[in-house]
């Protein structure tokens, strides 16, 4: 039997499902790693300047839809905080290009593995069925996740 099209419950049933997994895993990396919690706007820019190194206040004030003096302040923050350094772009010296540093790199590796260790817990009560299903689903996620943009 061919698979149905895809109804407004579907999307519900699926949207709500997201929903609690975002929510369940919103801060446990950094506390499984034992990291202190930074605030959401901070995760969000910071994300920004993992996928895309070099980039200006202005550039993550624009992909973000924020307001720049929004954006510097939280970058401030990011910076106080040694997880974000800011350097002098050589073609125009009154901007800065934005990196992430190796403490920054580091946390997220320890944020990455403590959620890489805790689903394969999770993993290891499913059945190799439910496996299967939830590792070719896996890309899917990606997919949702590219809605806003984003990532």
């Amino acid at each position: 039997m061919p698979p149905s099209e895809p109804t407004n419950s579907d999307a519900r049933d699926i949207a709500t499902h997201v929903q609690d997994v975002v929510w369940s895993l919103r801060r446990f990396g950094e506390k499984q790693a034992g990291l202190a919690l930074i605030p959401h706007s901070e995760v969000e820019v910071l994300r920004l300047i993992v996928a895309h190194p070099g980039s200006t206040v202005s550039d993550i004030a624009r992909t973000l839809e924020l307001q720049s003096s929004n954006v510097s302040t939280t970058v401030r923050h990011l910076v106080e905080r040694k997880l974000v350094e800011r350097t002098e772009d050589p073609a125009d010296r009154r901007s800065h290009r934005l990196h992430v540093t190796p403490l920054a790199r580091r946390e997220g590796q320890r944020i990455d593995q403590a959620w890489v260790d805790a689903i394969g817990r999770q993993l290891d009560t499913m059945t190799p069925e439910e496996t299967a299903l939830l590792a070719a689903a896996a890309p899917l996620f990606g997919r949702l996740a590219a809605m806003t943009g984003t990532t």
